[in-house]
């Protein structure tokens, strides 16, 4: 899908706190919460995808805060590596990793039975996990598996912890999302991608489908003291690229011509800065439902080639709604 044409800007909302730091595209995870000095004792936070990449560092900024921090993956050894050089460089003891894989809708269904058997609320939800551009495959469930993981397995772990996040009110929902959503929307009539299926565009489906959950999930949900965010963390090479051959990555700017990262590119630390931005800024607060990018509400819709911005598809919140009600028949949510 072409990406070329006019430019169309969506005005940014004004934050609330004329006070807020300042912070950018090289701001790193820990700089955020250094900058916004917040301590969250008492509070507990989940992150899916806590093992490798933007998860690990997400975890280890939130630890600082003093947080209960929860990670979750399908690799429980490699889980208790990650928490153990978490606890080390934090000094926190608060914090573990849970079994959940996002393959299947039945283990998403176990981990929220077992998490609600600990009776702890929820103060923050980061949807982190996801898969990129990868050969077509289906999941347990019978669905394409961008599509599944990213989204789907997601949606479904959000609205079965509802209880849990109104427990921990005021409380926040954080989906990762990606630039690519400029690349394509939902395909309502192939949304398991069963024809013709392209990795980028379907990749692109599923990252479009985390902003409109987002949207629509505050919509229905700020009123209950939940809001809910969705973000682009930036370009930053990590295990995620490993469908992706160097020729791909070249061709999308991530690598030079001699096969070495780009400048565009931002580290680990720098791609988990938003995540914990959008978790922790007050003055995110009554801007529920906005995407995010550098630590800062997103400048709006742009259909050029740069590498910000959302597209058309994703502000249009009949989309939202109906990707809502079709979510909700595909996971059998009731």
């Amino acid at each position: 899908m072409s990406l070329t044409g006019l430019r169309k800007f969506c005005s940014k909302p004004t934050v609330e706190s004329a006070n807020a730091p300042q912070f950018g595209p090289t701001t790193t995870a820990i700089d955020v919460v250094k900058g916004l000095n917040i301590r969250m004792d008492r509070k507990v936070v989940l992150i899916t995808g806590g093992t490798s990449g933007l998860g690990v560092e997400t975890a280890r900024a939130l630890a600082t805060t003093d947080a209960h921090v929860i990670i979750t993956g399908r690799d429980m050894s490699k889980g208790g590596q990650v928490v153990e050089d978490i606890k080390r460089t934090t000094h926190n003891n608060k914090i573990e990793m849970m079994e959940l894989d996002l393959n299947s809708l039945n283990s998403v269904r176990d981990f929220a039975a077992r998490f609600r058997q600990r009776r702890l609320p929820i103060n923050i939800l980061i949807c982190n996990a996801g898969i990129m551009a990868c050969p077509y495959t289906k999941t347990v469930d019978g669905f394409e598996s961008q599509f599944a993981v990213n989204h789907l397995a997601h949606f479904l772990l959000v609205n079965l912890l509802l209880p849990e996040l109104r427990t921990g009110k005021p409380s926040r929902v954080v989906v990762v999302s990606s630039m690519a959503n400029k690349m394509g929307g939902i395909n309502f009539d192939d949304i398991n991608s069963e024809n013709n299926y392209n990795k980028w565009v379907a990749y692109a489906q599923s990252k479009s489908a985390n902003i409109l959950f987002a949207k629509q999930f505050n919509k229905m949900y700020a009123k209950d003291g939940i809001q809910a965010f969705s973000l682009h963390p930036g370009i930053i090479m990590t295990n995620l690229q490993r469908h992706t051959p160097p020729e791909e990555l070249k061709a999308f700017g991530a690598l030079k011509e001699d096969g070495s990262v780009s400048d565009i590119c931002k580290s680990i630390e720098q791609g988990a800065a938003t995540s914990v931005y959008a978790a922790l800024a007050p003055e995110l607060n009554n801007h529920g439902g906005e995407y995010l990018e550098d630590c800062s509400i997103s400048r709006g819709v742009n259909t050029g080639d740069e590498h910000w911005g959302m597209g058309l598809h994703v502000v249009d919140m009949n989309n939202a709604e109906r990707l809502w009600t079709i979510s909700e028949q595909l996971v059998a949510l009731h």
